[in-house]
Protein backbone atom coordinates (compact mmCIF):
# COMPACT_ATOMS: atom_id res chain seq x y z
CA UNK A 1 0.00 0.00 0.00
CA UNK A 2 2.97 2.32 0.48
CA UNK A 3 4.63 1.68 -2.88
CA UNK A 4 2.00 3.52 -4.98
CA UNK A 5 2.36 6.54 -2.68
CA UNK A 6 6.13 6.55 -3.16
CA UNK A 7 5.91 6.33 -6.97
CA UNK A 8 2.91 8.63 -7.54
CA UNK A 9 3.88 12.13 -8.79
CA UNK A 10 1.21 13.69 -6.56
CA UNK A 11 2.72 12.23 -3.38
CA UNK A 12 6.41 11.36 -2.88
CA UNK A 13 7.27 11.41 -6.62
CA UNK A 14 10.23 9.06 -6.28
CA UNK A 15 9.56 7.16 -9.50
CA UNK A 16 12.55 4.94 -10.28
CA UNK A 17 14.44 6.25 -7.26
CA UNK A 18 12.21 4.10 -5.05
CA UNK A 19 14.77 1.31 -5.68
CA UNK A 20 17.18 3.11 -3.33
CA UNK A 21 14.70 2.60 -0.49
CA UNK A 22 14.75 -1.16 -1.09
CA UNK A 23 18.50 -1.20 -1.67
CA UNK A 24 19.12 0.25 1.79
CA UNK A 25 17.05 -2.37 3.59
CA UNK A 26 18.50 -5.19 1.47
CA UNK A 27 22.06 -4.00 2.11
CA UNK A 28 21.70 -3.99 5.90
CA UNK A 29 19.83 -7.30 5.82
CA UNK A 30 22.63 -8.95 3.84
CA UNK A 31 25.25 -7.67 6.32
CA UNK A 32 23.20 -9.06 9.20
CA UNK A 33 22.89 -12.44 7.44
CA UNK A 34 26.63 -12.58 6.74
CA UNK A 35 27.49 -12.34 10.44
CA UNK A 36 24.57 -14.12 12.10
CA UNK A 37 23.57 -16.97 9.75
CA UNK A 38 25.74 -20.05 10.38
CA UNK A 39 27.33 -22.23 7.68
CA UNK A 40 25.52 -25.58 7.74
CA UNK A 41 27.03 -27.20 4.66
CA UNK A 42 28.13 -30.79 5.24
CA UNK A 43 26.60 -31.04 8.71
CA UNK A 44 24.01 -33.61 9.77
CA UNK A 45 20.89 -32.79 11.73
CA UNK A 46 22.40 -34.22 14.92
CA UNK A 47 25.57 -32.15 14.56
CA UNK A 48 23.53 -28.98 14.05
CA UNK A 49 21.37 -29.82 17.04
CA UNK A 50 24.47 -30.26 19.20
CA UNK A 51 25.91 -26.92 18.07
CA UNK A 52 22.68 -25.04 18.74
CA UNK A 53 22.34 -26.72 22.15
CA UNK A 54 25.92 -25.67 23.02
CA UNK A 55 25.19 -22.12 21.75
CA UNK A 56 28.15 -22.07 19.37
CA UNK A 57 28.46 -18.64 17.67
CA UNK A 58 27.64 -18.61 13.94
CA UNK A 59 31.18 -17.62 12.97
CA UNK A 60 32.59 -20.74 14.69
CA UNK A 61 30.25 -23.31 13.09
CA UNK A 62 32.78 -24.18 10.38
CA UNK A 63 35.62 -25.08 12.75
CA UNK A 64 33.58 -26.64 15.58
CA UNK A 65 34.34 -30.33 16.26
CA UNK A 66 31.16 -32.17 17.25
CA UNK A 67 30.96 -35.00 19.74
CA UNK A 68 28.38 -36.73 17.53
CA UNK A 69 29.39 -38.54 14.35
CA UNK A 70 26.88 -39.95 11.85
CA UNK A 71 28.02 -42.83 9.64
CA UNK A 72 26.61 -42.91 6.11
CA UNK A 73 24.80 -46.14 5.13
CA UNK A 74 23.64 -47.70 1.90
CA UNK A 75 20.19 -49.02 1.07
CA UNK A 76 17.53 -49.50 3.73
CA UNK A 77 19.89 -49.66 6.72
CA UNK A 78 19.48 -47.22 9.57
CA UNK A 79 22.29 -44.69 10.12
CA UNK A 80 24.63 -45.27 13.02
CA UNK A 81 25.40 -42.50 15.50
CA UNK A 82 28.62 -42.47 17.53
CA UNK A 83 29.54 -40.16 20.39
CA UNK A 84 33.21 -39.20 20.43
CA UNK A 85 34.96 -39.16 23.78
Amino acid sequence: MVLPLLINPGNANLGGKVAFVFFGTAFFSSIWLWFYFPEMKGRSYLELEEMFQNKVPARKFKSYQCEVQVVEVLGDEKPAVFIRE
